[in-house]
């Protein structure tokens, strides 16, 4: 009974209050009807308070004052649940990686706090006069209650002068609900246009087609299960109209993908990288070597995360949108990422603008797609072939080699490409745009760390932990075995280092201050020798220890791939 009077009050006043929006729009015009609309939907999300949303086996305890997730509170569900709901959870995890239950708890008009800093908040603070934005969304089979809520946090925190108009791209879904009820739905709102693809497009061309049906000069993308926090879009439209070739990119809050709770403590802290295996990683500003004097100002990244950002349309274009020979999804952001850097733009985040985004468990966009993961390698190796240079090398030896560089389609329009823009080289980028990185053209060694005993067939490998295993067959496929030694001595990957306390080696993250983590190759022993406890690296029983050094032992020799001795600091 109780369910049955909330979804008829729920239905009852949303009705009503898009009757009442469509007669103000004749009217009044979009902008009135923005307002009112807003007062409207405030009452109604008043009216329908706690004793609607306490549900048998839904709600919250009895201590909650409003509807569930409301100012980005988290949906806290009885326990113990009924069976029958927790199928439901389940079935929402296993399609969305979500926990899509908790979501169509939460209103899709729900409030979240302005958490931007009074800074930004400042009269001035931007352009009084800024040019508006087609906002592009991309989705494929995504839960209704995300997909909507993503739309209507844009169009209730965002003035609608700014919003030309928001593209929805429909990447060809195959859920009912994504068919003639979101049509019906959004067709009251002049703003909301939705694209829909004629077969699948993949998350990457599907953007491309969005960018090139926009309207406006300037595109927004936002992903697909996001919330944006009031201020949002005035702060990134601000950064690109004073400078047409930056990318401004909005600091990405977190809402949590089981609770749907907001975590909003500290994403102005971060900025773009990658490893590597060229994966997308944060990292803290306080590794940059130049510190900016006000951390709220926007500050350059060299890489973004991909799915949030603002650009203009020409240039975009000018760059050559997307590689179009990428397949679904991985690799784009990297792309645009080295392209934006190297061929006369630049790329910053704007720690004023706010976006709360769903971090997903697992990749539902690729993980139905045939291949899966493997389309994120396939892409990365066009990338790399096309923007890396030398520095593409580092990358396929993060996984065995480049014997699969010439399987995957034609790039020599995307060289073509480079050429015509007279784009710099990725070692520049390195030195000008991203110093802070470690540079494997300038390591002691990499790739395996062979242990002289057993004939050379073990490789140092991390993880496990060092003490439970620490070596394994070598197996030439990079991964777990990919070593670096770093010109200053550390013994190093993933930004983690061989760390040795006198007393226990463990790997921990790297702390740039040598101490327990500077080593000495020997290159006539072949000894791994710890600076200042003068002990060496040794593998023998099955255990990898430090031992006193002795070259009568094979196990404490060690065989080093791409040995350079030039690169070496370490006296």
């Amino acid at each position: 009974m109780r369910l049955s009077r909330f979804i008829k009050a729920l239905f009852g006043g949303l009705l009503i209050l898009a009757s009442v929006a469509l007669v103000l729009f004749a009217y009044y015009g979009s902008a009135a009807t923005h307002e009112i609309v807003q007062s409207a939907r405030s009452k109604l999300v008043s009216y329908l308070r706690v004793e609607d949303f306490r549900m048998q086996g839904l709600l919250l305890d009895d201590n909650d004052t409003l509807p569930p997730g409301d100012m980005g509170q988290p949906v806290k569900i009885e326990e113990p649940i009924h069976p029958d709901i927790r199928k439901q959870i389940d079935e929402g995890w296993s399609m969305q990686g979500l926990n899509q239950y908790a979501s169509d708890l939460v209103s899709v008009f729900r409030r979240l706090p302005d958490i931007r800093d009074e800074w930004c908040k400042e009269p001035g603070r931007f352009l009084s006069e800024l040019p508006p934005a087609s906002i592009v969304i991309v989705f494929y089979n995504e839960a209704w209650s995300v997909l909507v809520r993503t739309v209507h946090s844009i169009l209730d925190r965002t003035p609608p002068e700014l919003i030309e108009e928001i593209v929805l791209v429909d990447d060809c879904s195959t859920l009912a609900h994504l068919k003639t009820q979101l049509d019906d739905y959004f067709r009251p709102l002049q703003k909301v246009r939705i694209v829909r693809a004629k077969q699948r497009q993949g998350l990457i061309r599907a953007r491309i087609l969005g960018a090139k049906s926009a309207k406006a000069e300037i595109l927004t993308f936002v992903d697909a299960h996001c919330e944006v926090i009031v201020g949002w879009l005035e702060a990134q439209l601000d950064r690109v109209a004073r400078d047409p070739k930056t990318i401004a990119i909005p600091s990405i809050d977190w809402i949590h993908e089981d609770t749907m709770a907001l975590n909003a403590k500290s994403s102005q802290l971060y900025f773009g990288s990658f490893d590597w295996t060229v994966n997308f990683q944060w990292k803290s500003r306080s590794e940059k070597k130049v510190q900016a004097e006000n951390p709220l100002e926007p500050f350059d990244t060299p890489v973004m995360a991909g799915g949030l950002f603002t650009i203009h349309k020409a240039f975009f274009e000018y760059l050559g949108w997307y590689d179009e020979g990428f397949e679904t999804y991985g690799a784009e952001n990297m792309e645009l990422s080295f392209k934006a850097w190297m061929c006369g733009g630049s790329m910053q985040i704007v720690p004023c603008s706010r976006v709360a985004h769903i971090q997903k468990r697992g990749h539902p966009y690729i993980s139905k797609t045939p291949g899966g993961y493997s389309v994120v390698r396939r892409n990365t190796i066009r990338m790399a072939e096309v923007w890396m240079d030398e520095y593409a090398q580092f990358y396929y030896e993060s996984f065995g080699g480049p014997k699969y560089r010439d399987k995957f389609g034609n790039m020599s329009s995307r060289k073509e490409l480079r050429q015509r823009l007279k784009c710099k080289s990725f070692r520049w980028y390195m030195e000008n745009v991203f110093p802070e990185q470690f540079d494997p053209s300038k390591a002691v060694a990499r790739g395996e760390f062979r242990n002289a005993e057993n004939k050379g067939n073990q490789c140092l490998e991390w993880p496990p932990p060092l003490t439970e295993r620490g070596v394994g067959g070598c197996h030439g496929r990079g991964g777990h075995q990919l070593w670096f030694l770093s010109a200053d001595g550390e013994v190093t990957r993933e930004d983690h280092c061989l760390d040795y306390d006198g007393n226990k080696l463990k790997m921990i993250r790297c702390h740039k201050m040598k101490g327990n983590q500077q080593w000495v190759f020997e290159e006539k022993t072949k000894h791994f020798k710890h600076v200042i406890f003068n002990r060496c690296l040794e593998w023998s029983d099955h255990k990898l220890k430090m031992s006193d050094c002795s070259e009568s032992i094979a196990g404490q020799k060690w065989l080093l791939q791409h040995y350079n001795a030039s690169n070496l600091k370490v006296t």
